[in-house]
């Protein structure tokens, strides 16, 4: 509806617009608009106050977007030894090598000293020795 302070203007200028966009196609008429003074009137942080962003991203397929994305591209500029350098992974593989080994070690030991007792326990009775077992070399331990 026209307002009314336009009055009598108002509503010959909208019913002669009416008429010149039925009789007119609207790509006659563009070619005549300066659609970039047009734009120069929108107050784009107006528009962007106005954008509900999160119902925007619910609508977003990432799946789809993710597909487009060269990554071989996006990681072409990416230094990757500096990366692995300042994340620490050789330290951390460093240090796991040097608990690992140090466990198997351990575990080796503990294997050694087993069958060390067994043997000695086998050696007497083979030899037939009585009472408890030296607690090590003569030298290191000395007589009892």
């Amino acid at each position: 509806m026209t307002p009314p302070e336009h009055g009598i203007l108002g509503r010959v200028a909208g019913a002669v617009t009416g008429k010149v966009v039925d009789a007119v196609p609207v790509e006659e008429i563009l070619e005549h608009v300066d659609l970039d003074a047009v734009l120069d009137q929108v107050d784009v942080n107006h528009l962007l106050d106005r954008i509900d962003v999160n119902r925007f991203l619910d609508r977003v397929d990432l799946d789809r977007l993710l597909a487009r994305a060269d990554v071989n591209a996006l990681l072409a500029g990416v230094d990757l030894e500096d990366l692995v350098q300042r994340a620490g992974i050789p330290d951390v593989v460093a240090s796991t090598t040097g608990d690992l080994l140090g466990r198997t070690l351990d575990v080796a030991r503990r294997q050694v000293v087993g069958l060390d007792a067994v043997v000695t326990g086998l050696v007497d009775r083979l030899l037939r020795r009585r009472g408890p077992a030296p607690l090590g070399p003569v030298l290191l331990v000395g007589e009892r």
